[in-house]
């Protein structure tokens, strides 16, 4: 039996394998955790000339979680999470400062054959939004859903559907209201070596793009992934562990059309105490 999907993890196969772990920027991240339990994290990101960061403190207990984000620009975010109302059911209670209309309640409903997934922001006129994700044996539909109470409208709305088998992974979704179509595939050449691709089509503007990619693991735990899409811009990510709790990467852009341009380069450096 495949794994059950949320609506958010359809196409999570495709995203991953094109998107997950590039980085452009030059970031650091240093975490710990206290005999108590307590999870401090600490991380700045240099991006052009700007510098960034913020401290998360987290807490996670039996039936329930906690933690607390400090930002740069001295915003704070909370979230309160609680897992014990009933099997399967996880409630959550989040917002921020100064932003009073940041606060939402979430739920994330799980059974063996479907996830159902909502918020509700805690307003006068809130917005609400709703997903759906059914699966059986590889096979996973899903669907979702907005509404705005202000303006009484349909913010968006989504469908989709993925397909598991032994050696590759697929999706087709239909999102922006209807006027996107992405699919994806992912397959596996072997343990270490997977490719894919993912193609999405824009059907109000008429356009069409699409991003190739492969990633490799080695056998000292480094792995190495590439991809490149359809107006020739190529990047290359290189992950090694220095230690058991060490990590760094590397990432290279460069647009393989016009090789005189200068390429970007990214870093990351996470490490835990």
């Amino acid at each position: 039996m495949g794994k059950l999907l949320s609506f958010g993890e359809l196409g999570k196969a495709a995203k991953d394998l094109l998107s997950g772990g590039y980085q452009l920027n030059q970031k650091v991240t240093a975490s710990t955790k206290t005999d108590a339990g307590v999870d401090f994290t600490v991380s700045g990101v240099k991006k052009d000339d700007k510098l960034d960061g913020d401290v998360k403190i987290a807490k996670k207990c039996d039936g329930y979680s906690a933690d607390v984000k400090l930002t740069g620009d001295s915003k704070v975010s909370t979230n309160f999470s609680y897992t014990k109302l009933a099997p399967g059911l996880k409630v959550a209670l989040s917002g921020s400062i100064p932003d009073k209309a940041s606060g939402k309640l979430s739920f994330d409903y799980t059974q063996d054959l479907y996830v159902l997934k909502g918020n509700l922001g805690l307003s006068s006129t809130p917005k609400a939004e709703v997903s759906i994700g059914v699966g059986h044996s590889g096979v996973n539909l899903g669907a979702e859903a907005g509404y705005c109470t202000k303006t009484s409208e349909v913010t968006k709305w989504s469908v989709g559907a993925a397909y598991a088998m032994a050696d590759g992974k697929c999706s087709l979704l239909v999102v922006d209201k209807g006027d996107t179509v992405k699919a994806g595939y992912v397959h596996s050449l072997s343990g270490t070596t997977s490719v894919g691709g993912e193609v999405i089509r824009k059907l109000g503007a008429g356009t069409t793009t699409f991003t190739l990619g492969a990633a490799h693991k080695m056998e000292n735990g480094a792995s190495a992934k590439a991809k490149i899409d359809n107006a020739g811009i190529a990047s290359i990510l290189y992950e090694s562990e220095l230690s058991s709790k060490a990590k760094t990467a590397f990432t290279v852009q460069f647009d393989s059309m016009n090789l005189n341009k200068s390429a970007k380069v990214g870093m990351s450096f996470d490490m835990k105490a």
